[in-house]
């Protein structure tokens, strides 16, 4: 009886469904299809990069030589092409970001809902969270690379950490909200079980702001990366990373302004485009836009 009574009230909060909002919204904000398309386009070139394409691959006659058809953006100081480079660099921030939003997730979410069902998890849990999150991301982050070393895993664990407290957060102020209404007093009147309970009506409510969380922490995920590598302490030396290249234009700014336009450009361009496509989101998302 409960679960239909849920599941009838969820039917009538989720028409129109979110997907056709967010297509409704796509057709009415360009900006979004225009975003949507270069993330798809990212992906895409960075999946067949290693087909074509050799990062590592440096011609000594060929140094600091210009954008041209050869070289489509030119090559670096050591002969490399740059637009292998970029690309690369797209794989490294992307896997970095998709594994740490999908761990953050994870515990976060896990986290959080332990937290809104008992006290003294709840006591426990935010009061770390609480602490990690006092500190800037980027000093924490340097921290944590600089305790455990350098390297791909390295670099996820330390956004993990920094990251998964916001995470926590977020769902847990959420199941809180849920924990209170009516349908999970009536659940624990007839004697559904935590899990029952966790997986059946507390979940599926968290599910928007797990989403735009996770948006966010993708987000995040890329840029802090790119920074923590452009001072030395991300990704190692042979692994093309956008940071990286832009470290190592700062000899040839002027000389060379390819070296840094090509990467500066997409990561920038990442970074609105995924701000862009998280608004939209949002917005479908929000019950409060009433599908509009």
């Amino acid at each position: 009886m409960i679960d239909q009574i849920h599941e009838g009230s969820a039917g009538a909060a989720t028409a129109p469904t979110w997907l056709g909002v967010l297509a409704r919204r796509l057709r009415r904000r360009p900006g979004t299809a225009v975003a949507v398309g270069f993330l798809v386009l990212l992906v895409v070139t960075a999946l067949v990069a290693p087909i074509v394409l050799d990062p590592n691959a440096f011609t000594a006659g060929q140094r600091l030589k210009g954008p041209s058809s050869a070289h489509w953006f030119g090559t670096d100081n050591f002969g490399r092409d740059m637009l292998a480079r970029t690309l690369y660099g797209a794989r490294a921030s992307l896997t970095v970001g998709l594994i740490t939003t999908a761990i953050a997730a994870a515990v976060g979410t896990t986290l959080g809902i332990l937290a809104s069902m008992f006290r003294w998890v709840d006591m426990v849990v935010m009061r770390i969270v609480d602490g990690i999150m006092s500190f800037p991301i980027i000093v924490l982050a340097l921290a944590l690379t600089a305790i455990m070393g350098g390297g791909l895993s390295t670099v996820i664990i330390a956004l993990v950490i920094v990251f998964g407290p916001s995470m926590t957060r977020v769902v847990r102020s959420a199941a809180l909200v849920v924990s209170g209404l009516p349908m999970i007093d009536a659940a624990k009147a007839v004697g559904a079980s935590n899990t029952r309970i966790f997986a059946r009506y507390v979940l599926p409510h968290c599910l928007t702001p797990i989403t735009v969380q996770g948006a966010i922490v993708f987000t995040q995920s890329v840029l802090v990366e790119s920074a923590l590598s452009f001072i030395g302490a991300g990704l190692p030396p042979d692994v093309p990373s956008w940071g990286a290249e832009l470290s190592d234009s700062r000899g040839y700014l002027s000389v060379a302004p390819w070296m840094w336009a090509f990467p500066g450009a997409a990561l920038v361009l990442t970074i609105l485009a995924l701000n862009t496509v998280i608004d939209t989101v949002r917005d479908a998302l929000d019950p409060r836009h009433g599908g509009h």
